[in-house]
């Protein structure tokens, strides 16, 4: 297959040892390169490709075109799951993702997938489904034969913790009557019902849910960078 026309000026490029850098790092813009374009060497005719890392002196750095589009040494780098030495990054809809952890429940597994740039759901238990077996037993077997290369798994209920969230928004209400019943509300048996039946009776359901939409976008964001997407509002 030829891949010398997969990227074009202006791409923005991840070199898969940002897959070895710790969650901090991976904030950064460690590793990751713009494509300015593919030059030709002048007497050996090499084709080379020009880029500028966007961290460090953010120079432009030249290196065998060849080199470049190689794959990754995976005999050397056994945990790596990135097919080629250097791989476009995807630019991922915010809330596209926002809106799949609005959905997340405790019987599903979502899973972004990159290429269709889609959200695709398999049930934690297949076989209490039997409408639809064949394919689902197909888009399972795919996801597992490209998981983390195509399909990249969202956060769970466990991840999102939405009772954290509950806590958070409490504890940054104005202190007095309203703040006391919903804390103790959300430490009670039921703290779920009695937090929404508290929200509705003190009139600040809307200010809830606007809270609760902004931790679903931070979650979005902390979750495009640790896979190292960039992300569009």
């Amino acid at each position: 297959m030829d891949n010398s026309n997969r990227f074009k000026p202006g791409d923005i490029v991840r070199h898969f040892k940002r897959e070895l850098l710790d969650s901090e790092e991976r904030g950064t813009n460690k590793y990751l390169y713009e494509i300015i374009g593919v030059a030709t060497h002048s007497e050996t005719r090499e084709q080379m490709m020009v880029y500028k890392p966007l961290y460090d002196d953010g120079g432009m750095y030249i290196r065998p075109l060849e080199m470049f589009l190689s794959e990754v040494d995976h005999e050397k780098y056994p945990n790596v799951t990135q097919e080629y030495r250097f791989e476009k990054i995807p630019t991922v809809p915010l809330k596209l993702i926002s809106d799949a952890i609005e959905m997340a429940s405790d019987e599903w597994r979502q899973f972004l997938d990159i290429e269709e740039m889609e959200i695709v759901s398999i049930p934690d238990d297949p076989y209490l489904y039997y409408d639809g077996r064949e394919a689902l037993e197909e888009l399972t077997d795919k996801i597992d034969a490209e998981y983390r290369s195509r399909y990249f798994r969202l956060p769970d209920q466990y991840d999102i913790h939405e009772h954290s969230i509950m806590e958070r928004f409490v504890w940054e209400l104005p202190e007095g009557e309203v703040q006391n019943y919903l804390d103790n509300a959300i430490h009670r048996k039921g703290a779920f019902c009695r937090f929404k039946d508290g929200i509705r009776h003190y009139g600040i359901e809307q200010d809830w849910y606007d809270y609760l939409d902004e931790a679903h976008r931070k979650l979005a964001v902390e979750w495009c960078e640790d896979n190292g997407f960039r992300y569009t509002e």
